[in-house]
């Protein structure tokens, strides 16, 4: 296959499809879009198949049939060893089809080869990482060991390795072991085209998220009760779940598909009306909403922990509070929504926080840079050579 005079053909592998806006909350679409927005090309690859023989081998829990949802990937079969060099073989197989320049991979669960391409991945957060926080998918398996050697490999494979932080690109140097230079990091963007118009009538708070438990909610709820004692027309408003909260100020407006256009518009018009927004999760490696919260003019509350200070400026973009202080959290959300001079100052440098540092056409130029200067070293290794 003859290589055009595009700036860079990439195979783009992800677990699902890697065009798909569900695909790592979105993280893996937008991201390959504004590679090709930005001069690539782009071949995508689906890494994860699940063949007949892997069903009958205990890939699948099949428990959600009974409640009319599909089955899910055991975690014991995700995190194996085995299914790892198994689907990495498929994948390779695949790629090896491909005349391209590089590979680049979300997410460490293969490791595709290829006889000539550049190979990267980018990654949130390391699995020493997930195990230290308790995140449910890998520290409840028995498969812990083994899903910390399969990255560990993956990772001294690659010719570069992205992360999305600092917080992630340490792990992976320190727990790892991998030379800092080729360690790089890209960040990621928010996930929201033009910020919406900013129509703010009451103090209100902004939730959004999928898992009300896993991602804060009942937290944020008590210091919403809180707060909502000296700020009676206070708002809750919870987008993509939907917790019995059935109480004065809280309003559960539930999933919004960001594919239909109307509710996409709704979510907009949500971050316009939002004062803050809020976010307590147990464990999220990069949550890409506090970049749409910032992005949209809207001053951010959350914990101070993971990756949250390097998007959010304490103090300036928003308040990073500790998990163990539940009053802090209160007081931070009062903070806001009793002064609405300080939060629209807040929003305003939360959106150019954001501007500056964390939008696709960055990260895209990020990457494309280093996979350039890759490939440009290669040339002119193989022409001493020759």
């Amino acid at each position: 296959m003859h290589l055009s005079q595009t700036r860079l053909h990439l195979c783009a592998a992800a677990t699902h499809d890697p065009m798909d806006p569900r695909t790592f909350s979105g993280l893996s679409a937008h991201l390959f879009r504004q590679l090709i927005r930005s001069g690539a090309s782009v071949a995508p690859l689906q890494t994860r198949s699940v063949r007949i023989s892997d069903a009958l081998n205990g890939a699948l829990d099949f428990r959600p049939l009974l409640r009319a949802q599909r089955p899910r990937v055991r975690s014991q079969w995700q995190w194996s060893y085995a299914t790892s060099l198994e689907q990495s073989a498929r994948a390779t197989e695949a790629a090896s089809e491909l005349a391209v320049d590089a590979v680049l991979q979300v997410g460490t669960q293969v490791n595709i080869e290829h006889p000539t391409a550049i190979r990267a991945c980018i990654t949130d957060a390391t699995v020493i990482q997930s195990v230290r926080a308790g995140e449910a998918s890998v520290s409840q398996s028995s498969r812990v060991a083994e899903a910390m050697a399969w990255q560990g490999a993956v990772f001294r494979s690659m010719d570069v390795i992205f992360t999305l932080s600092e917080w992630a690109a340490r792990s992976v140097i320190e727990d790892y072991g991998i030379a800092p230079e080729r360690v790089v990091v890209s960040g990621a963007g928010a996930n929201l085209e033009a910020p919406p118009p900013r129509r703010t009538e009451h103090p209100m708070i902004l939730f959004v998220g999928w898992d009300w438990e896993r991602k804060g909610g009942p937290a944020i709820l008590d210091a919403f009760r809180v707060a909502r004692q000296s700020i009676p027309d206070l708002e809750l408003a919870i987008v993509g779940c939907t917790p019995v909260a059935d109480e004065p100020g809280v309003t559960v407006i539930g999933p919004l598909d960001r594919r239909d256009p109307d509710a996409y518009a709704q979510l907009q018009a949500l971050y316009g009306r939002a004062t803050m927004f809020a976010l307590c999760s147990r464990f999220d490696a990069f949550p890409n909403v506090l970049l749409e919260a910032q992005w949209s003019g809207v001053p951010v509350v959350a914990y101070d922990e993971a990756s949250r200070p390097e998007a959010v400026i304490d103090g300036t973009t928003g308040f990073l509070v500790p998990r163990t202080e539940p009053m802090e959290l209160a007081a931070a959300i009062h903070a806001l929504a009793s002064n609405p001079e300080r939060a629209a100052a807040m929003g305003a440098a939360a959106h150019d926080h954001v501007a500056s540092r964390f939008t696709w056409p960055i990260v895209a130029d990020r990457i494309l840079t280093t996979l350039d200067a890759i490939r440009d070293a290669r040339r002119t290794r193989s022409s001493a050579v020759a």
